[in-house]
């Protein structure tokens, strides 16, 4: 469902407000941008996909009529726009990602909270422990824990079936994480994409 202050931008911007499109914009391209980075080390090409998208937007405005996730529309936009500008590249199957593998870097913590070699360390342990999963439960883990979205989101952006399937690759990544170390689980809401 889109949200009251998204509704409202949305609905300025089909009246052919331009103002609400900068909002809009300016609301979601750095989590965009985060995002896509952990699909391919390209920044460039992130932040042509992301343009592309708002590009798209801009000329047909009727995209965003019958949207109910704003945050949801756009994360999947970005994720098949980069999968586009990959297969000019090579050709894969459907199911493949054709970018590098989604990644997760550094544990963004307070400083005061930990000191900067505990900080490195903790980052290690977690991208070992995160490379243990594979790529589509990694991906799967960090749109949950990371973006905060709903598994109905994730099924969406993963095109699985349903909610419930979401919700079991999530449990099953974390408790494949719990069995190698708990005390580690604490600190992934922490996680910083790079």
């Amino acid at each position: 469902m889109v949200n009251g202050e998204d509704s409202q931008v949305i609905t300025d911007f089909l009246n052919g407000d331009k103002n609400a499109y900068v909002l809009l914009y300016k609301k979601y391209v750095d989590e965009l941008y985060t995002y896509g980075k952990a699909f391919t080390s390209n920044t460039e090409q992130v932040k042509d996909a992301i343009q592309d998208v708002f590009y798209k937007i801009l000329c047909k405005k009727s995209l965003l009529e019958n949207v109910h996730n704003l945050k949801c529309f756009l994360f999947i936009s970005l994720k098949n726009r980069l999968i586009d500008m990959s297969r000019t590249v090579i050709t894969v199957n459907e199911n493949e990602y054709p970018m590098t593998r989604f990644t997760v870097n550094d544990v963004t913590v307070l400083d005061d909270l930990i000191e900067e070699e505990n900080r490195r360390e903790i980052s290690r342990k977690i991208q070992s422990l995160l490379g243990q999963l594979t790529d589509r439960q990694r991906e799967a883990v960090c749109l949950r824990y990371i973006y905060d979205m709903e598994y109905k989101e994730i099924a969406q952006i993963l095109k699985m079936e349903n909610e419930k399937s979401a919700r079991n690759l999530v449990s099953r990544a974390i408790q494949k994480l719990k069995l190698e170390n708990t005390y580690l689980l604490f600190f992934l809401p922490l996680i910083k994409l790079n």
